[in-house]
């Protein structure tokens, strides 16, 4: 077992102080920071936030070591000695995917600041934590104690958590699964709206996969007082940076709360578990290269906002101004014209998640919403509504997580094929490799349910688009736009 112990001696300075000790079994042992975090497929560089690394004995005597990269040490030492490792971990970030510690909190996202022992990442991992006896411990981990225990480092690494004296918990019960709703920070919110919303998205999502994977998931808040958005998805659980926290009861800033929160539990399935061939397991030491992010980000993001919709959470005009808002992005990232989705997605490891230089690339979460769309819609049509991407989803899941298996580009093919009864290698050839033919396939896609995209140049330059419904659509538009959203009467 490895055991780790944080201490926050000094939160107002943001360093957390971290001890890790473990039994060492050959007389060279190497230690390894993660070079980055699933959810955010870059390199992370997280060791330049440690500082004051030493390792020593149990007896106190110092143990020699050097650095092998930026991330890994190698450490000389007698076999069957009880190592100890302590640093010092700068947390002072306070998104959904770093870690941050204050007078008033301590966040912190293992993967971020612990190490693990090479060759002992399957073994258990406990944390014990600096709790006073007052304190709320928020975590998708059992907690034994003031230990946080888990099966293995992957488990770990997966499983940020808060300790606050003030944390906000409400719960609600659905089916077998238990929904933990935790806040930290100030937001005003209507939590019996937001759990009933909840259950309503969640209903949605679980009938495509025809399983909810887990019998506890916890939404960690953290609301801020400035502009921000970010979440990032885990196995249970999913942390949700947001602000300002005293806006999340106002219409617009709930809605936004209520899309990032339907894409993160999303990713429950797709990515948490049923995950591509490349990155089963994670390899946290290095890239780990895909080409498939148009599957486990774009039909996140495409599902995400469906959800809402589908569950009767959001009406029809705040649909249609989402999509609407993800369809100018799209109009307007020259890089649709240069790059390829699946290039795109091998090359988020390339520069990350910035625009890069103009017109290189785009965007595998809105590109690929575009693409899912798509597919989507053409399953619809050529099935005349009796079936969709939902049953893609469904028998590939099936056939990767629930067989320990990862999928493949081929495999999405021949679903894809399967359940609309046509060749899909159109799509491939266009839209997931090609260039420049994204925006011809949405307009002829929308056609297919009655729908048009309106476009014309703002002050700026730039295209604004509204998405609307045609007044002359077809009987059989009419039907497959109401299969589309789940709708029992006309829109």
């Amino acid at each position: 077992m490895t055991h780790y112990r944080i201490q926050t001696l000094q939160p107002s300075n943001g360093f957390v102080q971290i001890h890790m000790q473990f039994r060492a079994t050959t007389d060279v042992v190497y230690l390894q920071l993660p070079a980055w975090r699933p959810g955010r497929y870059e390199l992370a560089n997280y060791a330049r936030n440690i500082k004051n690394f030493n390792i020593k004995s149990e007896t106190g005597e110092a143990i020699p070591f050097s650095k092998i990269n930026k991330e890994k040490w190698a450490v000389s030492i007698t076999p069957h000695t009880n190592v100890l490792v302590s640093y010092e971990y700068y947390a002072q970030q306070p998104d959904a995917g770093n870690s941050f510690v204050s007078e008033q909190l301590c966040y912190i996202n293992p993967v971020n600041c612990l190490l693990y022992v090479e060759g002992m990442e399957q073994l258990p991992c406990q944390v014990e934590l600096p709790l006073t006896p007052t304190a709320k411990v928020a975590c998708q981990l059992n907690l034994n104690g003031n230990k946080l225990l888990a099966k293995h480092f992957d488990e770990l690494a997966d499983s940020p958590f808060f300790i606050a004296e003030n944390l906000q918990h409400h719960t609600i019960q659905h089916g077998t699964c238990l929904f933990h709703f935790w806040a930290a920070g100030p937001v005003e919110l209507d939590w019996n709206q937001l759990k009933s919303d909840t259950i309503r998205y969640a209903t949605i999502q679980e009938a495509i996969f025809g399983v909810l994977p887990m019998t506890d998931f916890h939404f960690l808040y953290l609301f801020r007082e400035d502009v921000f958005r970010h979440g990032v998805e885990h196995a249970s659980s999913t942390v949700i940076a947001m602000g300002p926290g005293k806006s999340m009861c106002e219409t617009i800033a709930y809605n936004d709360l209520l899309a990032i929160s339907s894409h993160e539990l999303f990713h429950v399935w797709n990515i948490k578990r049923m995950r591509p061939v490349e990155m089963l397991p994670y390899d946290f030491t290095k890239e780990n290269y895909s080409k498939l992010g148009y599957v486990y980000e774009g039909i996140t993001t495409y599902y995400g906002d469906l959800a809402l919709v589908q569950a009767g959470v959001w009406n029809l005009a705040t649909y249609f101004k989402s999509l609407s808002d993800d369809f100018k992005k799209h109009l307007n990232n020259q890089g649709r014209f240069n790059y390829s989705l699946e290039d795109s997605s091998f090359d988020t490891w390339v520069d990350g998640y910035v625009p890069g230089v103009p017109g290189r690339k785009i965007s595998i979460y809105t590109e690929g919403l575009v693409a899912a769309l798509v597919a989507d819609l053409f399953i619809l049509s050529q099935t005349k509504g009796a079936y969709r991407l939902d049953q893609v989803l469904s028998e590939m899941y099936q056939l990767t997580y629930v067989q320990q298996k990862g999928y493949t580009k081929a495999l999405y093919q021949q679903l894809l094929e399967k359940w609309s009864g046509q060749s899909m290698q159109w799509y491939f050839n266009q839209l997931i490799e090609g260039k420049g033919k994204l925006t011809d396939a949405l307009i002829e896609a929308l056609s297919w349910i009655g729908c048009e995209l309106e476009t014309h140049f703002n002050d700026l330059g730039l295209i604004d688009c509204q998405l609307k419904i045609k007044d002359n659509r077809s009987t059989e538009q009419e039907l497959l736009f109401k299969k589309w959203l789940n709708l029992t009467a006309s829109a």
